[in-house]
Protein backbone atom coordinates (compact mmCIF):
# COMPACT_ATOMS: atom_id res chain seq x y z
CA UNK A 1 0.00 0.00 0.00
CA UNK A 2 2.33 2.29 -1.32
CA UNK A 3 1.83 6.25 -1.84
CA UNK A 4 0.95 9.25 0.44
CA UNK A 5 -2.46 9.74 0.06
CA UNK A 6 -5.55 7.91 1.08
CA UNK A 7 -6.47 4.70 -0.10
CA UNK A 8 -9.88 2.98 -0.48
CA UNK A 9 -10.87 -0.35 -0.24
CA UNK A 10 -13.34 -1.90 -2.64
CA UNK A 11 -15.31 -5.76 -1.85
CA UNK A 12 -15.40 -7.86 -5.11
CA UNK A 13 -16.51 -11.33 -5.81
CA UNK A 14 -13.85 -13.90 -7.02
CA UNK A 15 -14.68 -16.80 -8.11
CA UNK A 16 -11.60 -18.60 -7.81
CA UNK A 17 -10.83 -19.32 -4.01
CA UNK A 18 -7.26 -20.23 -4.15
CA UNK A 19 -6.54 -17.07 -4.62
CA UNK A 20 -7.31 -16.31 -1.17
CA UNK A 21 -4.68 -18.42 0.21
CA UNK A 22 -1.43 -17.25 1.67
CA UNK A 23 0.89 -17.36 -0.94
CA UNK A 24 -0.86 -14.74 -2.59
CA UNK A 25 -0.87 -12.32 0.54
CA UNK A 26 -4.63 -11.48 0.06
CA UNK A 27 -6.55 -8.52 1.74
CA UNK A 28 -10.18 -9.72 1.99
CA UNK A 29 -13.24 -10.02 3.64
CA UNK A 30 -15.12 -13.01 5.71
CA UNK A 31 -14.64 -16.64 4.83
CA UNK A 32 -11.89 -17.82 6.65
CA UNK A 33 -8.44 -16.15 7.82
CA UNK A 34 -5.64 -16.75 5.51
CA UNK A 35 -2.12 -17.25 7.87
CA UNK A 36 0.25 -15.12 6.89
CA UNK A 37 2.61 -17.13 9.70
CA UNK A 38 1.02 -21.37 9.24
CA UNK A 39 3.12 -21.65 12.41
CA UNK A 40 1.88 -19.70 15.83
CA UNK A 41 -1.70 -19.63 14.39
CA UNK A 42 -3.18 -18.06 17.16
CA UNK A 43 -6.95 -19.40 19.03
CA UNK A 44 -9.98 -17.63 18.00
CA UNK A 45 -10.84 -14.79 20.02
CA UNK A 46 -13.65 -14.34 22.22
CA UNK A 47 -16.05 -11.71 22.68
CA UNK A 48 -15.95 -9.91 26.33
CA UNK A 49 -19.31 -9.23 26.44
CA UNK A 50 -20.97 -12.55 25.52
CA UNK A 51 -18.12 -14.67 25.53
CA UNK A 52 -18.53 -16.39 22.54
CA UNK A 53 -15.92 -16.79 19.86
CA UNK A 54 -15.54 -14.05 17.24
CA UNK A 55 -15.67 -14.10 13.62
CA UNK A 56 -13.56 -13.18 10.78
CA UNK A 57 -14.52 -10.21 9.67
CA UNK A 58 -11.05 -8.72 7.49
CA UNK A 59 -7.73 -9.03 6.48
CA UNK A 60 -5.68 -6.12 4.90
CA UNK A 61 -1.56 -6.80 4.13
CA UNK A 62 0.16 -3.76 4.62
CA UNK A 63 4.27 -4.84 4.09
CA UNK A 64 6.70 -2.30 5.50
CA UNK A 65 9.57 -0.78 3.47
CA UNK A 66 12.56 -3.23 5.09
CA UNK A 67 13.32 -6.59 4.15
CA UNK A 68 13.63 -7.76 8.05
CA UNK A 69 10.83 -8.63 9.68
CA UNK A 70 7.63 -6.47 8.47
CA UNK A 71 8.82 -6.98 4.97
CA UNK A 72 5.01 -8.95 4.96
CA UNK A 73 2.53 -7.69 7.24
CA UNK A 74 -0.99 -8.72 8.03
CA UNK A 75 -3.44 -7.39 9.99
CA UNK A 76 -6.84 -9.18 11.24
CA UNK A 77 -9.74 -7.95 12.40
CA UNK A 78 -12.53 -10.56 14.14
CA UNK A 79 -15.43 -9.60 14.80
CA UNK A 80 -18.70 -10.74 17.49
CA UNK A 81 -21.66 -11.07 15.69
CA UNK A 82 -23.95 -10.72 18.11
CA UNK A 83 -25.67 -6.35 17.92
CA UNK A 84 -26.42 -6.53 21.84
CA UNK A 85 -22.30 -6.37 22.20
CA UNK A 86 -22.02 -3.27 20.23
CA UNK A 87 -24.18 -1.72 22.18
CA UNK A 88 -22.92 -2.32 25.66
CA UNK A 89 -19.89 0.07 26.85
CA UNK A 90 -18.22 -2.75 28.83
CA UNK A 91 -17.74 -5.11 26.06
CA UNK A 92 -14.89 -5.04 23.14
CA UNK A 93 -17.00 -6.21 20.26
CA UNK A 94 -13.51 -6.62 17.93
CA UNK A 95 -10.14 -8.09 18.01
CA UNK A 96 -6.90 -6.80 15.85
CA UNK A 97 -4.67 -9.01 15.39
CA UNK A 98 -1.23 -8.03 13.68
CA UNK A 99 1.74 -10.83 11.87
CA UNK A 100 4.97 -10.13 10.37
CA UNK A 101 8.11 -11.92 8.84
CA UNK A 102 11.10 -10.92 6.99
CA UNK A 103 11.40 -10.93 2.84
CA UNK A 104 13.32 -14.51 3.28
CA UNK A 105 11.43 -16.76 5.55
CA UNK A 106 10.72 -20.33 5.64
CA UNK A 107 7.47 -19.88 3.75
CA UNK A 108 7.08 -18.54 0.63
CA UNK A 109 9.81 -17.71 -1.93
CA UNK A 110 11.27 -14.17 -2.99
CA UNK A 111 9.55 -14.17 -6.54
CA UNK A 112 5.38 -13.37 -6.61
CA UNK A 113 3.21 -16.64 -6.96
CA UNK A 114 1.06 -16.87 -10.15
CA UNK A 115 -2.38 -16.24 -9.62
CA UNK A 116 -4.01 -18.30 -12.25
CA UNK A 117 -7.48 -17.36 -13.97
CA UNK A 118 -9.30 -15.81 -11.06
CA UNK A 119 -12.95 -16.79 -13.06
CA UNK A 120 -11.90 -20.88 -12.68
CA UNK A 121 -13.22 -22.55 -9.16
CA UNK A 122 -11.64 -25.93 -9.15
CA UNK A 123 -12.47 -27.15 -5.77
CA UNK A 124 -16.49 -27.00 -5.89
CA UNK A 125 -18.86 -24.74 -4.52
CA UNK A 126 -18.74 -23.44 -1.05
CA UNK A 127 -14.97 -24.87 -0.59
CA UNK A 128 -12.27 -23.17 0.65
CA UNK A 129 -9.05 -22.22 -0.18
CA UNK A 130 -7.84 -23.46 3.77
CA UNK A 131 -7.66 -26.43 4.28
CA UNK A 132 -7.96 -29.12 8.24
CA UNK A 133 -4.21 -28.83 8.51
CA UNK A 134 -2.19 -26.08 6.86
CA UNK A 135 0.94 -27.99 7.13
CA UNK A 136 2.13 -27.12 10.65
CA UNK A 137 -1.01 -26.99 12.93
CA UNK A 138 -4.73 -28.11 12.97
CA UNK A 139 -7.34 -25.23 11.96
CA UNK A 140 -11.21 -25.61 12.78
CA UNK A 141 -13.01 -26.81 10.21
CA UNK A 142 -15.74 -24.12 11.19
CA UNK A 143 -13.56 -20.69 11.62
CA UNK A 144 -9.86 -22.02 10.54
CA UNK A 145 -8.27 -21.18 13.76
CA UNK A 146 -6.11 -22.80 15.92
CA UNK A 147 -7.64 -26.12 16.52
CA UNK A 148 -6.78 -28.04 19.99
CA UNK A 149 -9.24 -30.30 19.82
CA UNK A 150 -11.07 -33.10 17.70
CA UNK A 151 -14.53 -34.27 17.30
CA UNK A 152 -14.08 -37.63 20.18
CA UNK A 153 -15.91 -39.89 18.10
CA UNK A 154 -14.66 -40.28 14.68
CA UNK A 155 -11.18 -38.05 15.31
CA UNK A 156 -11.52 -36.70 11.57
CA UNK A 157 -11.90 -32.60 12.09
CA UNK A 158 -10.66 -30.04 14.25
CA UNK A 159 -12.26 -27.59 16.40
CA UNK A 160 -11.29 -24.13 18.33
CA UNK A 161 -13.43 -24.54 20.83
CA UNK A 162 -16.80 -26.68 22.35
CA UNK A 163 -18.99 -23.48 20.51
CA UNK A 164 -18.01 -24.75 16.98
CA UNK A 165 -17.55 -28.17 17.77
CA UNK A 166 -21.60 -27.79 19.10
CA UNK A 167 -22.50 -25.26 15.89
CA UNK A 168 -21.30 -27.97 13.21
CA UNK A 169 -22.57 -30.80 14.56
CA UNK A 170 -25.56 -30.41 12.11
CA UNK A 171 -23.36 -30.86 9.07
CA UNK A 172 -20.81 -33.01 10.83
CA UNK A 173 -23.29 -35.99 12.07
CA UNK A 174 -23.98 -37.51 9.03
CA UNK A 175 -20.39 -38.21 7.93
CA UNK A 176 -19.23 -38.94 11.96
CA UNK A 177 -18.53 -42.47 11.29
CA UNK A 178 -15.21 -43.89 14.11
CA UNK A 179 -15.15 -46.73 11.62
CA UNK A 180 -14.41 -45.15 8.24
CA UNK A 181 -10.95 -44.87 6.72
CA UNK A 182 -9.19 -41.77 8.24
CA UNK A 183 -9.06 -38.89 5.74
CA UNK A 184 -6.60 -36.53 5.30
CA UNK A 185 -6.22 -33.53 7.28
CA UNK A 186 -5.24 -31.29 4.24
CA UNK A 187 -8.89 -31.33 2.57
CA UNK A 188 -10.34 -28.35 1.95
CA UNK A 189 -12.83 -27.00 4.39
CA UNK A 190 -16.42 -26.00 3.84
CA UNK A 191 -17.72 -23.10 4.59
CA UNK A 192 -19.57 -22.93 7.50
CA UNK A 193 -22.43 -20.77 7.25
CA UNK A 194 -21.23 -18.86 10.68
CA UNK A 195 -18.79 -17.31 8.26
CA UNK A 196 -18.88 -13.89 6.42
CA UNK A 197 -19.22 -14.17 3.13
CA UNK A 198 -15.91 -14.14 1.27
CA UNK A 199 -14.76 -10.86 -0.70
CA UNK A 200 -11.98 -9.95 -2.20
CA UNK A 201 -10.61 -6.28 -1.32
CA UNK A 202 -9.25 -3.96 -4.41
CA UNK A 203 -7.70 -1.26 -3.25
CA UNK A 204 -7.77 2.51 -5.34
CA UNK A 205 -6.07 5.86 -4.49
CA UNK A 206 -8.97 8.50 -3.55
CA UNK A 207 -9.24 10.91 -6.21
CA UNK A 208 -6.40 13.61 -5.45
CA UNK A 209 -8.76 16.55 -7.18
CA UNK A 210 -12.06 15.75 -5.66
CA UNK A 211 -11.77 18.82 -3.37
CA UNK A 212 -11.29 20.84 -6.84
CA UNK A 213 -14.50 19.80 -8.25
CA UNK A 214 -17.58 22.27 -8.80
CA UNK A 215 -20.10 22.88 -5.72
CA UNK A 216 -22.57 21.36 -8.62
CA UNK A 217 -20.66 18.49 -9.35
CA UNK A 218 -19.98 17.82 -5.40
CA UNK A 219 -23.77 18.30 -5.32
CA UNK A 220 -24.92 15.68 -7.92
CA UNK A 221 -22.36 12.80 -6.13
CA UNK A 222 -23.87 13.85 -3.12
CA UNK A 223 -27.07 12.66 -4.23
CA UNK A 224 -26.00 9.81 -5.94
CA UNK A 225 -24.35 8.40 -2.18
CA UNK A 226 -27.76 9.40 -0.73
CA UNK A 227 -29.25 6.79 -3.20
CA UNK A 228 -26.76 4.25 -2.92
CA UNK A 229 -26.96 4.74 0.41
CA UNK A 230 -31.07 4.27 0.52
CA UNK A 231 -30.49 0.88 -0.84
CA UNK A 232 -28.32 -0.39 2.10
CA UNK A 233 -32.01 -1.31 3.49
CA UNK A 234 -30.41 -0.50 7.31
CA UNK A 235 -31.77 -1.55 10.14
CA UNK A 236 -35.13 0.80 11.22
CA UNK A 237 -33.31 1.85 14.54
CA UNK A 238 -30.12 3.14 12.69
CA UNK A 239 -32.60 5.22 10.34
CA UNK A 240 -34.60 6.41 13.24
CA UNK A 241 -31.22 7.36 14.88
CA UNK A 242 -30.08 8.95 11.85
CA UNK A 243 -33.04 11.15 11.17
CA UNK A 244 -34.01 12.08 14.72
CA UNK A 245 -30.03 13.49 15.38
CA UNK A 246 -28.52 14.10 11.82
CA UNK A 247 -32.12 14.44 9.62
CA UNK A 248 -31.14 18.24 9.46
CA UNK A 249 -27.34 17.72 8.52
CA UNK A 250 -26.73 19.89 11.69
CA UNK A 251 -23.77 18.11 12.70
CA UNK A 252 -20.67 18.95 10.75
CA UNK A 253 -19.12 15.59 11.49
CA UNK A 254 -21.76 13.87 9.83
CA UNK A 255 -21.92 16.05 6.69
CA UNK A 256 -18.47 16.11 5.89
CA UNK A 257 -18.93 12.02 6.35
CA UNK A 258 -21.39 11.97 3.83
CA UNK A 259 -19.68 14.20 1.56
CA UNK A 260 -16.02 12.85 1.61
CA UNK A 261 -17.77 9.30 0.99
CA UNK A 262 -19.92 10.75 -1.72
CA UNK A 263 -16.95 10.23 -4.29
CA UNK A 264 -16.49 6.73 -4.18
CA UNK A 265 -20.08 5.38 -2.25
CA UNK A 266 -19.11 1.34 -2.97
CA UNK A 267 -16.04 1.98 -0.55
CA UNK A 268 -15.77 -0.05 2.46
CA UNK A 269 -12.45 0.75 3.46
CA UNK A 270 -9.97 4.11 4.07
CA UNK A 271 -6.89 3.22 4.56
CA UNK A 272 -3.57 5.83 5.76
CA UNK A 273 -1.27 5.02 8.02
CA UNK A 274 -0.38 7.53 10.96
CA UNK A 275 -3.65 9.60 9.95
CA UNK A 276 -6.78 10.64 11.26
CA UNK A 277 -10.28 8.28 11.02
CA UNK A 278 -13.04 10.09 9.11
CA UNK A 279 -15.59 10.02 12.02
CA UNK A 280 -19.14 9.38 11.01
CA UNK A 281 -20.62 11.78 14.43
CA UNK A 282 -19.12 13.59 16.74
CA UNK A 283 -20.82 11.19 19.51
CA UNK A 284 -18.93 8.14 20.48
CA UNK A 285 -15.27 8.67 19.08
CA UNK A 286 -12.21 7.24 20.57
CA UNK A 287 -11.29 9.28 23.82
CA UNK A 288 -7.64 7.60 24.11
CA UNK A 289 -5.45 4.63 22.32
CA UNK A 290 -3.71 2.22 24.78
CA UNK A 291 0.46 1.97 23.99
CA UNK A 292 1.87 -1.04 21.73
CA UNK A 293 1.66 -3.96 24.44
CA UNK A 294 5.10 -5.58 22.83
CA UNK A 295 7.09 -2.18 22.65
CA UNK A 296 5.17 0.98 24.50
CA UNK A 297 5.05 2.83 21.48
CA UNK A 298 2.08 4.50 20.96
CA UNK A 299 -0.20 3.79 18.45
CA UNK A 300 -1.52 5.26 15.70
CA UNK A 301 -4.14 5.15 12.83
CA UNK A 302 -4.05 2.36 10.03
CA UNK A 303 -7.03 1.92 8.60
CA UNK A 304 -10.57 1.78 9.23
CA UNK A 305 -13.85 -0.39 7.98
CA UNK A 306 -17.23 1.74 6.80
CA UNK A 307 -20.79 0.81 7.02
CA UNK A 308 -21.40 -0.11 3.44
CA UNK A 309 -19.49 -3.10 4.31
CA UNK A 310 -22.59 -4.39 6.11
CA UNK A 311 -24.58 -4.17 3.23
CA UNK A 312 -22.23 -6.26 1.04
CA UNK A 313 -22.03 -8.98 3.94
CA UNK A 314 -25.91 -8.82 4.23
CA UNK A 315 -25.83 -7.71 7.75
CA UNK A 316 -27.18 -4.89 10.09
CA UNK A 317 -31.03 -5.57 8.63
CA UNK A 318 -32.43 -6.91 11.79
CA UNK A 319 -32.17 -5.68 15.60
CA UNK A 320 -29.17 -8.05 16.67
CA UNK A 321 -26.95 -8.36 13.71
CA UNK A 322 -23.55 -7.12 13.85
CA UNK A 323 -23.96 -3.07 13.25
CA UNK A 324 -21.53 0.20 13.49
CA UNK A 325 -20.77 3.18 12.27
CA UNK A 326 -17.52 2.57 11.63
CA UNK A 327 -14.49 0.57 13.02
CA UNK A 328 -11.15 2.30 13.32
CA UNK A 329 -7.84 -0.07 13.94
CA UNK A 330 -4.62 1.57 15.27
CA UNK A 331 -1.67 -0.14 15.44
CA UNK A 332 2.06 0.12 16.51
CA UNK A 333 3.53 3.75 15.26
CA UNK A 334 7.26 1.60 16.24
CA UNK A 335 6.30 -1.32 13.85
CA UNK A 336 8.51 -3.59 16.54
CA UNK A 337 9.14 -6.73 15.22
CA UNK A 338 7.24 -9.54 16.27
CA UNK A 339 7.34 -13.73 16.05
CA UNK A 340 3.51 -14.36 17.07
CA UNK A 341 0.41 -12.93 16.46
CA UNK A 342 0.03 -10.05 18.73
CA UNK A 343 -3.08 -8.18 19.49
CA UNK A 344 -3.46 -3.83 18.42
CA UNK A 345 -6.35 -2.28 18.99
CA UNK A 346 -10.02 -1.56 17.40
CA UNK A 347 -12.46 0.64 18.32
CA UNK A 348 -16.12 0.21 16.97
CA UNK A 349 -17.75 3.53 16.83
CA UNK A 350 -21.69 2.85 16.92
CA UNK A 351 -24.90 5.20 16.76
CA UNK A 352 -26.14 6.52 19.82
CA UNK A 353 -29.99 5.40 20.40
CA UNK A 354 -30.33 6.58 24.27
CA UNK A 355 -32.25 9.40 23.26
CA UNK A 356 -34.51 7.12 21.47
CA UNK A 357 -38.41 6.17 23.04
Amino acid sequence: MAGNGIELGFAEVLENPMLFAPEHFPSKVGGHPSWLNPVNVPLVPTCTGCSKPMVFLIQIYAGLDRVTNGYHRMIYVFSCKSGSCYKSSSSSPVTVLRSQIAAENPFYGLQPVPEGDINTNKLGVNKSFATGHNGHVNLCCVCGCRAPMKCSRCRQVSYCSKDHQKYDWKEHKSDCNPDLPRSSDHHHLTKSSLLFKELDIAIESEDSNKENLTHENNEELLRKYESKNSEYKISEQDAASLSAEYGTDTDPTFTKFKQRLSHAPDQVLRYKRHDSPLWPTLKGQCPGVPPCGVCGASRTFEFQVLPSLLYELGTGKNEDDLDFGTVVIYTCSGDCEVEQYVEEFGWVQVFDYSGQK
